[in-house]
């Protein structure tokens, strides 16, 4: 696909480029040899992808780690380092399905869904989508698909154009969620996401929230902050506080069973700190450790890095969210941060620097340290500067002349100085060394958004 040599970052329509939340004989831990074999997320293999819209372009992926239901032995499957976020989709707007489709149009292979999204329609939308792309009867996508600016939006037949894709051509990760926690609760959810989804298994599972879910939205913040069990004063019963802990060892228990009953091919954490990760590795009943990925709010406003340098260690893939600040916060946050990561000057220095779009620097920044990304768009031109962004053949130096006026390193993508600029703007402590909650951006209505309980 040829490039066109105009500096991104002066595009229209910037807004929306943007990202957005059994019984059995195995032995425990069975997966901490598979470390060994899988590749670590900071090193990426690559494999090709359908030829629908990339017909020349390696994707990078990651290789997770998991169990062959079968043997019981350890493995590793491969996710594409980049899929399509779905969060936060207008509720029966059609616009999940037509953005699936669109950027399975565009050379993705990957999506990431959950069970709660757009009020639980989201993944009723995804698989419509998906069964009429693997139901099509017509030809693959036509030249004008590879590589010009129209993204046929209008065209009657654009969603019929996929037939060569099939069910294992796609990745598809979904999560559980907190109101589903313990062992049955969690494979019913299971359940539902399979049939929305109209799929028979998922490449990835994930446990949404290591939190309680609620009994109430109605929470009072005095009552919240007066009672020794904070918010979880309003969890729903047998969430209480002193019963989470062993209510997410029972949804892991179900997760497990799943891979071994061949509905999930391997499963993950998201949102999970250290403190829970290691309450999972430590629980006696665990069998699969370490989780194929840990899926957290990751940008350079809160890069959590001692939580990416534990799951480096163990073996844990990370996948970021809300690459470029998410979409959950408000002016107030942003006046006190230093203003939207797309806008600040230093990230909009180095994007005219390399003649891309801040959002594509922002992405960058993650998928070069290893990191797993799932920005979400509802434009095809931003999906495909999304996807450029993680292709080292768009960043190798004097591409279209251009390199980074700061340093003229030779190292392909973001060079050592540029990524220091950017790791600058961690905003993730306070002087005293405490959590500033500002840099949290995500789930910003939940009391316990910080995460601070076992």
């Amino acid at each position: 696909m040829k490039r066109k040599r105009t500096t991104h970052n002066k595009r229209k329509k910037k807004e929306d480029h943007t990202d957005d939340e059994m019984k059995t004989s195995t032995p425990r831990n069975i997966l901490s040899s598979a470390v060994a074999l899988a590749t670590t997320h900071t090193s990426l293999s690559l494999s090709m992808v359908s030829p629908i819209t990339v017909t020349t372009t390696a994707v990078p992926t990651l290789t997770l780690p998991t169990i062959d239901p079968k043997t019981k032995q350890p493995t590793t499957i491969s996710m594409p380092q980049i899929g399509i976020g779905t969060y936060k989709f207008k509720k029966g707007s059609g616009e999940a399905k037509q953005a699936v489709t669109d950027a399975i149009r565009a050379g993705y292979r990957s999506i990431d869904t959950a069970f709660i999204y757009g009020g639980e329609q989201t993944e009723k939308e995804i698989g419509h989508g998906l069964h009429d792309i693997f139901t099509s009867s017509s030809s693959p996508a036509s030249p004008s698909l590879q590589g010009d600016e129209k993204d046929n939006e209008n065209d009657e037949n654009s969603e019929n154009r996929n037939s060569s894709l099939k069910r294992s051509d796609i990745f598809i990760a979904s999560k559980q969620w907190r109101a589903y926690h313990g062992y049955e609760p969690t494979l019913q959810c299971l359940s539902k996401s399979l049939k929305r989804l109209q799929t028979d298994y998922l490449d990835l599972y994930l446990i949404h929230w290591p939190g309680c879910a609620y009994n109430t939205m109605a929470r009072s913040k005095v009552q919240m902050e007066s009672s020794p069990n904070g918010p979880f004063v309003y969890a729903k019963e047998g969430h209480e506080i002193d019963n989470i802990q062993t209510l997410r060892s029972e949804t892991w228990r179900a997760m497990e069973d799943a891979v071994f009953d061949g509905k999930v091919r391997a499963i993950g954490v998201s949102n999970f700190t250290i403190r829970h990760l290691e309450a999972l590795k430590q629980n006696p009943h665990t069998r699969i450790w370490p989780p194929a990925i840990n899926q957290i709010e990751l940008h350079p406003y809160n890069p959590q890095t001692e939580l990416v340098d534990y799951c480096r260690k163990e073996g844990i893939a990370v996948q970021a969210y809300a690459s470029l600040g998410g979409q959950d916060s408000g002016k107030k946050t942003w006046n006190v941060l230093g203003g939207k990561l797309t806008e600040r000057k230093e990230v909009k220095n180095i994007a005219a620097a390399y003649g891309k779009t801040e959002a594509q620097i922002l992405l960058r920044w993650a998928t070069q340290q290893g990191y797993g990304i799932i920005p979400k768009s509802t434009k095809v031109e931003n999906m495909r500067l999304n996807l450029e962004a993680t292709l080292d053949d768009n960043w190798k130096k004097n591409q279209d002349g251009v390199t980074s006026s700061i340093d003229n390193s030779c190292k392909i993508g973001l060079n050592d100085n540029d990524m220091h600029i950017l790791n600058s703007l961690d905003q993730s402590r306070m002087e005293d060394g405490s959590p500033n909650e500002r840099a949290r951006l995500c789930w910003v209505r939940d009391p316990l958004k910080m995460l601070d309980f076992d």
